[in-house]
Protein backbone atom coordinates (compact mmCIF):
# COMPACT_ATOMS: atom_id res chain seq x y z
CA UNK A 1 0.00 0.00 0.00
CA UNK A 2 2.86 2.37 0.74
CA UNK A 3 4.40 1.71 -2.66
CA UNK A 4 1.02 2.24 -4.33
CA UNK A 5 0.69 5.54 -2.49
CA UNK A 6 4.16 6.61 -3.67
CA UNK A 7 3.21 5.94 -7.27
CA UNK A 8 -0.06 7.80 -6.78
CA UNK A 9 1.85 10.82 -5.49
CA UNK A 10 4.26 10.71 -8.44
CA UNK A 11 1.38 10.45 -10.90
CA UNK A 12 -0.40 13.37 -9.24
CA UNK A 13 2.83 15.37 -9.42
CA UNK A 14 3.09 14.61 -13.15
CA UNK A 15 -0.48 15.84 -13.61
CA UNK A 16 0.17 19.00 -11.64
CA UNK A 17 3.29 19.61 -13.72
CA UNK A 18 1.12 19.18 -16.81
CA UNK A 19 -1.43 21.65 -15.46
CA UNK A 20 1.38 24.19 -15.09
CA UNK A 21 3.40 23.59 -18.26
CA UNK A 22 0.88 21.84 -20.56
CA UNK A 23 3.25 18.88 -21.05
CA UNK A 24 4.25 15.93 -18.94
CA UNK A 25 7.59 16.20 -17.11
CA UNK A 26 10.36 15.26 -19.50
CA UNK A 27 13.57 13.52 -18.57
CA UNK A 28 16.22 15.37 -20.53
CA UNK A 29 17.40 16.89 -23.76
CA UNK A 30 20.62 16.32 -25.71
CA UNK A 31 23.66 17.44 -23.77
CA UNK A 32 25.51 20.57 -24.78
CA UNK A 33 29.26 21.07 -24.71
CA UNK A 34 30.37 23.99 -22.54
CA UNK A 35 34.12 24.10 -23.08
CA UNK A 36 36.76 21.44 -23.45
CA UNK A 37 35.64 18.36 -21.54
CA UNK A 38 33.03 20.26 -19.56
CA UNK A 39 29.51 19.25 -20.52
CA UNK A 40 25.96 20.27 -19.82
CA UNK A 41 24.13 17.04 -18.96
CA UNK A 42 20.69 17.78 -17.68
CA UNK A 43 18.50 16.82 -14.76
CA UNK A 44 15.97 14.01 -14.64
CA UNK A 45 12.20 14.28 -14.60
CA UNK A 46 12.32 13.70 -10.84
CA UNK A 47 13.96 17.11 -10.42
CA UNK A 48 11.22 18.76 -12.49
CA UNK A 49 8.43 17.44 -10.25
CA UNK A 50 10.06 18.38 -6.94
CA UNK A 51 7.71 21.35 -6.33
CA UNK A 52 4.74 19.00 -6.73
CA UNK A 53 5.95 16.44 -4.15
CA UNK A 54 6.45 18.97 -1.36
CA UNK A 55 10.08 19.66 -2.24
CA UNK A 56 9.78 23.26 -3.38
CA UNK A 57 12.81 24.52 -1.40
CA UNK A 58 15.02 21.85 -3.00
CA UNK A 59 13.75 22.81 -6.45
CA UNK A 60 14.48 26.46 -5.74
CA UNK A 61 18.11 25.53 -4.93
CA UNK A 62 18.58 23.61 -8.17
CA UNK A 63 20.76 25.17 -10.88
CA UNK A 64 19.48 24.11 -14.29
CA UNK A 65 22.85 23.97 -15.95
CA UNK A 66 26.15 22.19 -15.60
CA UNK A 67 26.67 18.45 -15.43
CA UNK A 68 24.04 16.60 -13.38
CA UNK A 69 25.96 13.34 -13.95
CA UNK A 70 28.95 14.91 -12.15
CA UNK A 71 31.35 13.28 -14.57
CA UNK A 72 32.73 16.18 -16.58
CA UNK A 73 31.69 19.39 -14.82
CA UNK A 74 30.80 22.04 -13.99
CA UNK A 75 29.40 20.42 -10.86
CA UNK A 76 26.85 22.99 -9.77
CA UNK A 77 24.41 20.84 -7.76
CA UNK A 78 26.70 18.67 -5.65
CA UNK A 79 25.59 20.08 -2.30
CA UNK A 80 21.92 19.77 -3.25
CA UNK A 81 21.98 16.12 -4.29
CA UNK A 82 24.26 15.16 -1.40
CA UNK A 83 21.55 16.33 0.99
CA UNK A 84 18.32 15.69 -0.90
CA UNK A 85 16.27 12.67 0.23
CA UNK A 86 12.67 12.19 -0.93
CA UNK A 87 10.86 9.27 0.78
CA UNK A 88 8.27 9.12 -2.00
CA UNK A 89 10.94 7.79 -4.38
CA UNK A 90 11.64 4.58 -2.46
CA UNK A 91 9.44 1.50 -2.13
CA UNK A 92 9.40 0.26 1.50
CA UNK A 93 9.43 -3.36 0.27
CA UNK A 94 12.61 -2.92 -1.75
CA UNK A 95 15.75 -4.72 -0.50
CA UNK A 96 17.94 -2.41 -2.59
CA UNK A 97 20.13 0.31 -1.05
CA UNK A 98 18.52 3.73 -1.01
CA UNK A 99 21.75 5.60 -1.81
CA UNK A 100 24.89 5.29 -3.90
CA UNK A 101 28.19 7.12 -3.64
CA UNK A 102 30.17 8.84 -6.37
CA UNK A 103 33.51 10.61 -6.43
CA UNK A 104 33.17 14.15 -7.72
CA UNK A 105 36.32 16.26 -7.99
CA UNK A 106 38.04 14.27 -5.27
CA UNK A 107 35.04 14.48 -2.93
CA UNK A 108 32.67 11.59 -2.28
CA UNK A 109 28.99 12.46 -2.44
CA UNK A 110 26.03 10.27 -1.51
CA UNK A 111 22.89 10.40 -3.61
CA UNK A 112 19.46 8.85 -3.32
CA UNK A 113 18.64 5.98 -5.70
CA UNK A 114 14.99 5.79 -6.72
CA UNK A 115 12.87 2.65 -7.08
CA UNK A 116 10.60 4.14 -9.74
CA UNK A 117 11.14 4.75 -13.44
CA UNK A 118 9.38 6.71 -16.16
CA UNK A 119 8.05 4.75 -19.13
CA UNK A 120 9.49 6.37 -22.26
CA UNK A 121 7.79 4.03 -24.70
CA UNK A 122 7.79 0.58 -26.25
CA UNK A 123 10.51 -1.00 -28.38
CA UNK A 124 7.80 -2.96 -30.16
CA UNK A 125 4.76 -1.40 -31.76
CA UNK A 126 2.10 -1.33 -29.09
CA UNK A 127 -0.13 -4.39 -29.13
CA UNK A 128 2.56 -6.58 -30.72
CA UNK A 129 5.49 -8.55 -29.37
CA UNK A 130 7.57 -8.85 -32.58
CA UNK A 131 7.00 -5.74 -34.73
CA UNK A 132 9.57 -3.04 -33.96
CA UNK A 133 8.14 0.43 -33.43
CA UNK A 134 8.34 2.93 -36.26
CA UNK A 135 8.45 5.81 -33.79
CA UNK A 136 11.74 7.73 -33.48
CA UNK A 137 14.44 5.33 -32.33
CA UNK A 138 17.99 5.81 -31.11
CA UNK A 139 20.42 2.92 -31.10
CA UNK A 140 23.21 3.61 -28.66
CA UNK A 141 23.00 1.52 -25.46
CA UNK A 142 19.90 -0.30 -26.64
CA UNK A 143 16.93 1.16 -28.46
CA UNK A 144 15.27 4.25 -27.03
CA UNK A 145 11.80 4.91 -28.45
CA UNK A 146 9.89 8.11 -27.63
CA UNK A 147 6.30 6.88 -27.88
CA UNK A 148 5.61 6.89 -24.14
CA UNK A 149 4.60 9.56 -21.65
CA UNK A 150 7.81 10.45 -19.79
CA UNK A 151 10.56 10.71 -22.36
CA UNK A 152 13.84 12.24 -23.25
CA UNK A 153 13.27 14.98 -25.80
CA UNK A 154 14.94 16.60 -28.80
CA UNK A 155 13.87 19.40 -31.17
CA UNK A 156 11.98 16.98 -33.41
CA UNK A 157 10.30 15.23 -30.46
CA UNK A 158 9.13 17.65 -27.77
CA UNK A 159 7.63 16.57 -24.48
CA UNK A 160 4.16 15.04 -24.93
CA UNK A 161 1.02 16.47 -23.44
CA UNK A 162 -2.39 14.96 -22.81
CA UNK A 163 -3.34 15.52 -26.45
CA UNK A 164 -0.56 13.17 -27.54
CA UNK A 165 -1.87 10.23 -25.48
CA UNK A 166 -4.26 9.16 -28.21
CA UNK A 167 -4.81 5.71 -26.72
CA UNK A 168 -6.33 7.37 -23.66
CA UNK A 169 -4.76 8.04 -20.31
CA UNK A 170 -6.50 5.02 -18.74
CA UNK A 171 -4.73 2.76 -21.24
CA UNK A 172 -1.19 4.11 -21.00
CA UNK A 173 1.49 3.25 -18.44
CA UNK A 174 3.41 6.30 -17.20
CA UNK A 175 5.54 5.16 -14.23
CA UNK A 176 6.50 1.76 -12.86
CA UNK A 177 9.00 0.06 -10.55
CA UNK A 178 12.59 -1.07 -10.51
CA UNK A 179 12.61 -2.04 -6.86
CA UNK A 180 14.35 -5.41 -6.60
CA UNK A 181 17.55 -7.10 -7.65
CA UNK A 182 17.73 -8.65 -11.09
CA UNK A 183 18.75 -12.29 -11.10
CA UNK A 184 21.59 -13.41 -13.32
CA UNK A 185 20.62 -16.88 -14.61
CA UNK A 186 24.22 -17.63 -15.60
CA UNK A 187 25.72 -17.50 -12.12
CA UNK A 188 22.75 -17.08 -9.79
CA UNK A 189 23.99 -13.70 -8.54
CA UNK A 190 21.68 -10.80 -7.82
CA UNK A 191 22.47 -7.47 -9.45
CA UNK A 192 21.21 -3.95 -8.75
CA UNK A 193 20.45 -2.64 -12.23
CA UNK A 194 18.05 0.22 -11.66
CA UNK A 195 17.90 3.06 -14.15
CA UNK A 196 18.84 5.38 -11.26
CA UNK A 197 22.02 3.45 -10.54
CA UNK A 198 24.69 5.29 -12.50
CA UNK A 199 26.35 8.71 -12.55
CA UNK A 200 24.12 11.36 -11.03
CA UNK A 201 21.71 8.70 -9.85
CA UNK A 202 18.07 9.78 -9.37
CA UNK A 203 18.75 13.37 -10.34
CA UNK A 204 20.44 12.91 -13.72
CA UNK A 205 18.92 12.25 -17.14
CA UNK A 206 22.23 10.81 -18.31
CA UNK A 207 23.40 12.09 -21.65
CA UNK A 208 19.88 12.58 -22.93
CA UNK A 209 18.36 11.67 -26.27
CA UNK A 210 20.39 9.40 -28.53
CA UNK A 211 22.75 7.92 -25.97
CA UNK A 212 22.80 6.57 -22.43
CA UNK A 213 20.05 7.67 -20.10
CA UNK A 214 18.72 7.28 -16.60
CA UNK A 215 15.39 7.22 -14.78
CA UNK A 216 13.36 6.28 -17.86
CA UNK A 217 13.14 3.02 -19.81
CA UNK A 218 11.84 1.92 -23.19
CA UNK A 219 9.97 -1.35 -22.64
CA UNK A 220 11.67 -4.14 -24.58
CA UNK A 221 11.47 -7.14 -22.26
CA UNK A 222 8.80 -8.75 -20.05
CA UNK A 223 8.66 -7.95 -16.35
CA UNK A 224 12.02 -8.91 -14.78
CA UNK A 225 13.15 -10.32 -18.15
CA UNK A 226 15.98 -9.81 -20.60
CA UNK A 227 18.87 -9.93 -18.15
CA UNK A 228 22.11 -9.06 -19.96
CA UNK A 229 20.35 -8.65 -23.32
CA UNK A 230 20.68 -5.63 -25.58
CA UNK A 231 19.83 -2.46 -23.70
CA UNK A 232 19.58 -4.30 -20.38
CA UNK A 233 23.21 -5.00 -19.53
CA UNK A 234 24.02 -1.89 -17.46
CA UNK A 235 21.99 0.58 -15.37
CA UNK A 236 22.61 3.37 -17.89
CA UNK A 237 21.21 1.41 -20.82
CA UNK A 238 17.81 2.31 -22.20
CA UNK A 239 15.88 -0.98 -22.05
CA UNK A 240 16.28 -1.97 -18.42
CA UNK A 241 13.25 -4.09 -17.50
CA UNK A 242 10.70 -3.15 -14.86
CA UNK A 243 10.68 -5.40 -11.79
CA UNK A 244 9.69 -5.29 -8.14
CA UNK A 245 9.93 -6.97 -4.76
CA UNK A 246 6.16 -7.51 -4.72
CA UNK A 247 5.17 -11.14 -5.33
CA UNK A 248 3.74 -11.79 -8.76
CA UNK A 249 4.32 -8.54 -10.62
CA UNK A 250 4.82 -4.79 -10.43
CA UNK A 251 2.82 -1.71 -9.58
CA UNK A 252 2.37 0.94 -12.23
CA UNK A 253 0.82 4.40 -12.47
CA UNK A 254 -1.27 5.01 -15.55
CA UNK A 255 -1.42 8.38 -17.28
CA UNK A 256 -4.84 9.05 -15.75
CA UNK A 257 -3.23 8.98 -12.30
CA UNK A 258 -4.57 5.59 -11.22
CA UNK A 259 -2.31 2.83 -9.89
CA UNK A 260 -2.65 -0.77 -11.02
CA UNK A 261 -0.92 -4.03 -10.18
CA UNK A 262 0.44 -5.64 -13.34
CA UNK A 263 0.91 -9.41 -13.17
CA UNK A 264 4.23 -10.85 -14.27
CA UNK A 265 2.14 -13.24 -16.38
CA UNK A 266 0.59 -10.45 -18.45
CA UNK A 267 0.61 -11.08 -22.19
CA UNK A 268 3.63 -9.21 -23.52
CA UNK A 269 1.68 -7.62 -26.37
CA UNK A 270 -0.58 -6.08 -23.74
CA UNK A 271 2.51 -4.70 -22.00
CA UNK A 272 3.71 -3.06 -25.21
CA UNK A 273 0.25 -1.57 -25.76
CA UNK A 274 0.40 -0.07 -22.26
CA UNK A 275 3.81 1.49 -22.90
CA UNK A 276 2.98 2.95 -26.34
CA UNK A 277 0.77 6.03 -25.93
CA UNK A 278 -0.61 6.04 -29.48
CA UNK A 279 -0.60 2.56 -31.03
CA UNK A 280 -4.38 2.34 -31.45
CA UNK A 281 -4.40 -1.26 -30.21
CA UNK A 282 -7.38 -2.58 -28.29
CA UNK A 283 -6.12 -3.14 -24.78
CA UNK A 284 -6.83 -6.57 -23.34
CA UNK A 285 -7.79 -7.09 -19.72
CA UNK A 286 -4.82 -7.10 -17.36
Amino acid sequence: MSCSNNLKQLALAAHNYHDTYRVFPYNGSPEGAISGDQRDRGCSWFVRILPFIEQGPAYDRAIFGGDWTFQHGPHLNVDLVNELRVPTLNCPSSPLPTTRTQSVGGVTITMQTANYVGIAGSFFQGGTSTVESTSPQFNLYGRSVLNGVITNINPANPAPGMQHVSDGTTNTLMISEQSDFQWNPLNGQKVDRRSSGHAGSTWSCGQGTGSWSQNVTTLRYPIAGGFGAAGNANPYEVNVAIFSAHPGGVLGALADGSVRFVSENIDFSTMTALADRGDGAVLREF
